[in-house]
């Protein structure tokens, strides 16, 4: 009984389940239908119209009013009587109605879908002359927080559709012109019809109006749709029509349109329009239409300071667009200063032209023009592009074409000619000396096309192309001296040009593929850059042969020879495409035979070779480069220099029997970005290879590289000493490897050690620097993060002992060498002439013009900071004491001096006692520097200048009166002795000093 019992309730409980969601989805369902109906009902409502209100009014500039507001799902949403005032009343607009059907789904959807507006009786007031706000003046409340805060930004709709119709519109503006006279532009009578929609989908537009002021009128209509690409708005992928017509428009009625617009811009002149146009993917299959103004000034920002102005002006167009042709029913153009009247084909591409000189060929072409360069050129000038102080003031261009067809004869003529050409570039006064002309005439029958004449003559140039397109002769002559003179007054040629180019070949024309070979000869050619750089070439030739494939877009060179006072560079089977839009590569082979010794003036010219850097041999090998888009292939496999020499003023040349160069390397100049996989230079005594590369990253480059080198450190050190401290040299065969990476702001390059980390070892058997002859040693040198470490090490020193370590932060400007703390850098090193020039010199002027010298010198360093960068030479900072045993120092004239005065031998043997100086901001100091001469003490004090001056005082070993004498130093470090006029006035001042004691102690006696 009690299980039947607990089933019942279980089933119980199964049921009132099932019925509490069921009656929870109907009563969602129902919370849903209310909504659904009860939004609009309310919307529709007074207090629903007064909410949108005062959401719009609180967030406008203005005050919006309607009769009434009606919302539907189905119907859309109506407005009746729209009303809306700025804060100023100057801007007014109401409409009868209007209404709109939107799709509400697409707004969920974040897209704008307007299957239907239309907007009856609008009516729009600007007036931007100020006296409709001071009818309505008013104390502004002040803002409140809400208001100072600035509006969220609006979403970002995509447009899908929107279908919109103006009915009766008006447009007024009231403005102040240019002079400020207040004028009034009525748009009247606005009927419209527009519907955008999405890209890749036709839009279409329908749109009247007339156009009114104070007394005149005129009509303007528009019509036409277009359809773009999905992906994006291009010409070529455009289609569509359009129709224009602008009946008598007086421009000046415009001027306060554009004031209320604040459009910098004025314009005059009366004008007529009628302009069809029907396009197909980017090509007219009709354009036709009439221009007809007069009095026409137009001037504004948009024109960027040029003024477009001509008393008359017609222009009557009719033409269509293909592929490969402009197919021109009529085309003529009347103007001030330009005339224009051209009819027939004009090819657009080799094999178009090919088959248009045909004999049997319909097309025909026959046009004339006539230019005046100087009025035509004073309105485009800046549109064009040309600078401010560039003018032309007189100048014609003229000429024409003409086909004829007799005889199964086809004949093109055509002459253009360019004279009486003067101006200013940018200050100087500028004339052509002689008119540039260009005479041509083609004949083509039945088997052949002949051009019987093609000739080009100016002051600089002149050439000359004749005989069959399978077989044509050409010439040219340049004169490089005149054409600076000439077209170097319009455009900058920097270099000075002298010399003569003469080109001679053959060629042929035919499917639209061009071949030619022949060859050039440049004679006496003379270039001179702004620097002072110059090359001298007394003779130069090419000899070449190439094809042009103009429908593939692409340059096929088989051979280009070029020989010249350097050597020979050879170009074949390389590939260049012709154009932006050719989708081939770059292919360029190259192969190349040359003295380096007469190279050189080359790369001083255009490489930027150290002009002091003396090079010599013979280079031979082959060069590789791939060029596709961005990204550029460089392949050399092998080049090879025999006899090679490199010379720098005052260093040991470096010299190689031959040398054996290989690279191969990927540039991606877009993203910046370049790896090196192949590096190897071989020869007798040095070998090195390796990779590199280089990547952007941010604002950042990041450089990694590994080299592997082995290499004789004599050879080396002569090949990389303009880069070495003069005078440093080193022996001994070396096998190091390195890697390297680093990481700096791609806007400063000179960064790049900032960040540098690497680890390697270096070392010599021998090495000589400022004197000191340094043994075998092998120390290790640790840079982490820009942070350089140069662990300790020891080496034997001119018979002495080397203890040195150091580190340096290239983060720093500049960046200090700095030793760790105290240590013994010389432990009784022998001293030579060559460091007594280079060091003991600034340490005491004794030592400045010493011929013969020895002694065993130590050094105690406290402290030592020696700037890596040049130019920093007062950062430089020593503090140590010096010490120096059995020193003989011979035939110096200062030294001399002092022996006559101290009374000691000058052969004597000398001892400096420990010596404590400082170093720094350019200056030596030290307070006591005792020499002691065989038994007698001569102290040295003072400060002696990086720049040589000196404030040096000397204490000679006898008395005077209890004292002893010192002698002021006078002079430079080149040049020291003794101040001689400073010692008689130390005498006679003492001499002084003694019988003025001696009176006074006979008067106090």
């Amino acid at each position: 009984m009690q299980t039947e019992n607990n089933a019942q309730k279980k089933t119980g409980r199964k049921i009132s389940i099932k019925n509490v969601v069921l009656w929870a989805s109907l009563l969602l369902v129902l919370i849903l239908l209310i909504l659904f109906f009860a939004v609009p009902v309310y919307l529709s409502s007074d207090s629903g119209k007064n909410l949108i209100l005062g959401k719009v009014n609180s967030a406008i500039d203005g005050k919006v009013k309607v009769d009434a507001f009606s919302m539907g799902w189905f119907d859309g949403v109506k407005v009746q009587k729209f009303d809306f005032t700025n804060d100023t009343g100057c801007t007014k607009i109401t409409a009868k109605q209007i209404a709109a059907r939107p799709s509400y789904f697409s707004l969920l959807a974040g897209k704008l879908a307007i299957n239907k507006a239309v907007i009856d009786q609008p009516t729009v007031l600007i007036d931007t002359t100020g006296q409709c706000s001071q009818k309505k003046v008013q104390q502004p409340s002040p803002p409140s927080q809400s208001q100072m805060q600035p509006p969220p930004a609006a979403a970002v709709l995509t447009v899908e559709r929107i279908n919109l119709t103006i009915n009766e519109g008006n447009f007024k503006v009231i403005a102040a012109d240019a002079n400020n006279i207040t004028q009034t532009l009525e748009l009247r009578d606005i009927n419209s019809k527009l519907a955008i929609k999405s890209l890749g989908s036709k839009s279409d537009f329908d749109v009247s109006m007339t156009v009114a002021s104070a007394d005149e009128e005129s009509q303007i209509k528009a019509s036409g749709d277009i359809k773009t690409a999905k992906k994006g708005w291009s010409f070529a992928d455009t289609s569509g029509q359009i129709s224009l017509e602008v009946n008598d428009l007086d421009l000046s009625t415009l001027g306060s349109l554009f004031a209320a617009l604040d459009v910098n811009a004025a314009a005059k002149g009366r004008i007529d329009a009628t302009v069809e146009a029907k396009l197909q993917k980017g090509l007219f299959e009709n354009l036709q239409g009439k221009v007809k103004a007069s009095q026409l000034d137009v001037t504004g920002d948009f024109l960027k300071g040029d003024r477009i102005q001509t008393a008359a002006l017609q222009a009557d167009i009719k033409l269509n667009t293909t592929d490969k042709a402009i197919n021109i029913a009529r085309l003529k153009v009347e103007a001030d200063g330009l005339t224009a009247d051209v009819e027939g084909t004009i090819p657009k591409t080799m094999r178009s032209f090919e088959n248009f000189l045909r004999p049997d060929s319909t097309d025909k072409l026959q046009a004339k023009f006539d230019c005046d360069i100087a009025k035509t050129f004073k309105q485009i000038k800046t549109i064009a592009g040309f600078k401010e102080d560039f003018d032309i003031n007189y100048g014609r261009l003229s000429g024409n074409i003409n086909t004829e067809a007799q005889d199964g004869k086809r004949t093109l003529t055509g002459k253009i000619k360019l004279w009486a050409l003067e101006g200013k570039f940018p200050v100087k006064r500028i004339i052509l000396s002689k008119p540039v002309e260009i005479d041509a005439k083609i004949i083509s029958q039945k088997d052949k096309i002949t051009v019987e004449k093609l000739a080009v003559d100016s002051s600089f140039v002149k050439a000359n192309l004749s005989g069959t397109t399978d077989n044509m002769n050409y010439t040219a002559w340049l004169d490089l001296a005149k054409m600076q003179s000439d077209v170097g007054q319009f455009i900058e040629i920097k270099p000075t040009l002298i010399g003569d180019v003469n080109l001679t070949g053959r060629g042929s024309f035919a499917k639209g593929v061009l071949s030619s070979a022949g060859s050039g000869a440049l004679s006496n050619v003379l270039v001179k850059m702004p620097d002072g750089a110059e090359i001298s070439e007394p003779a130069a030739n090419i000899k070449y042969d190439f094809t042009s494939d103009f429908e593939k877009k692409q340059l096929y060179v088989k051979s280009a020879d070029i020989t010249a006072s350097p050597g020979r560079l050879n170009l074949r089977d390389s590939r260049i495409p012709l154009g932006s839009d050719a989708v081939s590569q770059v292919q360029i082979n190259a192969d190349m035979a040359i003295e380096l010794a007469k190279a050189a003036s080359y790369l001083r010219t255009f490489g930027k070779l150290d002009p002091q850097i003396q090079l010599a041999g013979f280079a031979q090998g082959d060069v590789a480069l791939n060029i596709k888009e961005n990204i550029i292939d460089a392949i050399v496999k092998q080049i090879t220099v025999k006899n090679f020499n490199l010379a720098y003023p005052d260093r040991q040349p470096f010299s190689q029997e031959y040398m054996n160069i290989a690279f191969s390397g990927r540039f991606d100049t877009a993203e910046k970005i370049y790896t090196i996989e192949k590096l190897q230079l071989v020869s007798p005594q040095i070998k090195i290879s390796g990779k590199l590369s280089n990547a952007e990253i941010g604002q950042n480059i990041k450089t990694e590289g590994s080299l592997k080198a082995d290499y004789d450190l004599a050879a080396a050190s002569s090949l990389i000493s303009p880069f070495l401290p003069s005078g440093f040299s080193a022996t001994g065969k070396r096998s190091d490897s390195i890697s390297f990476a680093t990481t700096y702001p791609k806007q400063n390059s000179a960064l790049f050690t900032s960040n540098l980390s690497t680890k390697t070892s270096f070392g010599f058997d021998t090495a000589e620097y400022m004197g000191l002859n340094i043994g075998k040693s092998e120390f290790n040198v640790n840079i982490d993060k820009g942070l350089m470490t140069i662990a300790p090490f020891s080496s034997t020193v001119n018979k002495g002992m080397l203890s040195f370590a150091a580190s340096a932060d290239f983060k720093e400007k500049p960046a200090i060498l700095r030793t760790p703390g105290p240590v013994k850098i010389f432990d009784k090193i022998q001293i030579t002439r060559q460091t007594t020039d280079a060091l003991l010199r600034y340490v005491n002027p004794l030592f400045s013009d010493a011929s013969d010298i020895s002694g065993v010198l130590s050094f105690d360093s406290e402290k030592i900071a020696f700037p890596l960068q040049t130019g920093y030479k007062n950062a430089i900072e020593i503090t140590g004491t010096l010490t120096i045993d059995d020193m003989r120092l011979g035939r110096s004239s200062l030294l001399s001096q002092i022996v006559q005065l101290a009374g000691v031998s000058p052969d004597a043997n000398i001892a400096v006692l420990p010596c404590r100086f400082v170093l720094a901001d350019g200056i030596l100091r030290y307070d006591d520097m005792q020499m002691n001469i065989d038994d007698k003490s001569i102290n040295f004090s003072g400060q002696i200048g990086l720049d040589k001056s000196m404030q040096m005082t000397v204490t000679l070993p006898w008395t005077r009166s209890g004292q002893r004498v010192r002698l002021p130093l006078k002079g430079t470090v080149d040049r020291p002795e003794i101040d001689m006029s400073k010692l008689l006035e130390q005498q006679l001042q003492q001499e002084l000093e003694q019988q003025i004691k001696r009176g006074l102690e006979k008067i106090f006696k």
